[in-house]
């Protein structure tokens, strides 16, 4: 009954490996470096886990980490939308994919993908695990999108897998700060004003849909939680610390330019900030995703998004990542 969790020291995995340890599963994390965890807030507590040392992109890793496991969940991925990274955002979140879900396919392994609502790119009214696939992005959306191809295939031949669209993931006890809370912090700091809006997933909400799906039929399931325009973002924002900044509007076409920019900028001076020109393509050009299908057939019910940002924020000023000035009601 061994469950294997790649990417158990990212965000998503490590709620998984937490929720199916609390059910009683016995759980694997496949990590590069053990000595990660002590550093993985979901995962300090409870009884020790059972490590496999090894890469996604290392196939033999990864089969010995299979040995004696009758499930599977493939959260790692190398997320990152700077085109300087896109050799090893398709090394990681293609090829790892092929060792791992192709991996456990012919072993009839039992296996959820996680993928991203980033597959099916922008343009639509309302997304839905039917739309089209991107046919264009940068290297980090070509990544999901030939990962998703591949897996799609092995449910075709009859694979055991199914696959899970998360968007904006948010929620307590993150590690490291990735694109969504780098933009939850630069929405808290400058409320956004824009076109188009943000769908915002709890990962606790993401953590019991892929426990559900592991015991489902194969299929694919949108986890695209709550959408938002700006406006009621802005609002949920005021409402949950106490504090309403100014928004100045900022006309889509200009923060795309912008993502341009970084883009330019990021290959003479790399940094983090996730100002890229398709960041700000999906953020201003963002529709809701329709998970009708998922809350009904998994027994998924999204929470308030307001408990979801309240949680995100009072998380963030815990821990030094954001001002208390700006978490306002929500500051220690």
């Amino acid at each position: 009954m061994t469950v294997l969790v790649t990417g158990g020291t990212g965000f998503v995995g490590s709620h998984v490996a937490a929720r199916l340890r609390a059910a009683g599963r016995p759980v694997r994390l496949l990590v590069r470096d053990p000595a990660k965890l002590a550093r993985v807030p979901a995962l300090r507590d409870g009884p020790e886990l059972d490590v496999a040392v090894g890469d996604v992109t290392d196939r033999d890793s990864v089969q010995r980490a299979l040995d004696g496991c009758t499930a599977v969940v493939h959260s790692a991925a190398h997320v990152s939308l700077a085109e300087r990274e896109a050799d090893h955002v398709e090394a990681v979140n293609v090829g790892g994919t092929r060792h791992v879900v192709g991996a456990a396919a012919e072993r009839s392994i039992t296996s959820v993908h996680v993928s991203s609502v980033s597959v099916f790119g922008v343009g639509h009214t309302r997304i839905t695990v039917d739309t089209p696939l991107a046919n264009a992005g940068g290297g980090y959306t070509r990544s999901k999108v030939a990962a998703e191809r591949l897996v799609r295939e092995l449910q075709e031949q009859g694979a055991p897998v199914a696959i899970v669209y998360p968007s904006g993931v948010l929620g307590p006890e993150v590690a490291e700060l990735g694109s969504t809370f780098q933009g939850l912090v630069g929405w808290i700091r400058t409320p956004p004003n824009t076109s188009s809006g943000s769908s915002i997933v709890d990962v606790r909400d993401v953590a019991l849909a892929i426990e559900r799906a592991l015991g489902a039929p194969p299929g694919r399931w949108m986890l695209g939680g709550t959408f938002l325009t700006y406006g009621e973002l802005r609002d949920a924002i005021a409402r949950v610390t106490g504090v309403r900044r100014p928004a100045p509007p900022t006309p889509g076409p200009v923060l795309r330019f912008a993502g341009r920019a970084g883009d330019l900028v990021k290959r003479v001076v790399p940094f983090d900030y996730p100002l890229t020109y398709e960041a700000m393509t999906m953020a201003t050009r963002a529709c809701p995703y329709d998970s009708d299908a998922t809350c009904r057939d998994l027994g998924v019910q999204w929470r308030p998004v307001d408990e979801t940002l309240a949680d995100s924020i009072r998380w963030l000023a815990a821990h030094g990542d954001l001002k208390a000035r700006l978490a306002g009601t929500l500051a220690p």
